[in-house]
């Protein structure tokens, strides 16, 4: 399995299965599949759908990489900036 793979999967949990079915025109059936089956392949359908979705995390999605300069992050370091810009108990 590919890492691109493992980015698109995360990606999709992030949206989650109601959202996926109900914001794109891929079935429940389909993204079930891509979410559970880690060996079944995924297609440009499902990739483009997520950019769609989520177009802050395409180039992290396609490359692994984050942009932040140009807007383009990943859920993990959207996450890490949400930490440092909270306030800490002290």
């Amino acid at each position: 399995m590919s890492i691109l793979n493992d980015r698109v999967r995360s990606i999709a949990s992030i949206a989650g299965m109601d959202r996926l079915v109900r914001e794109t025109p891929i079935g429940s059936n389909r993204w079930r599949t891509v979410l559970y089956n880690k060996d079944v392949r995924i297609s440009t359908d499902e990739v483009e759908e997520l950019g769609k979705l989520f177009p802050s995390y395409r180039w992290w999605m396609i490359s692994g990489e984050v942009a932040p300069e140009i807007g383009q992050t990943s859920p993990a370091y959207d996450e890490a900036n949400r930490s440092l810009a909270a306030p800490s108990a002290g």
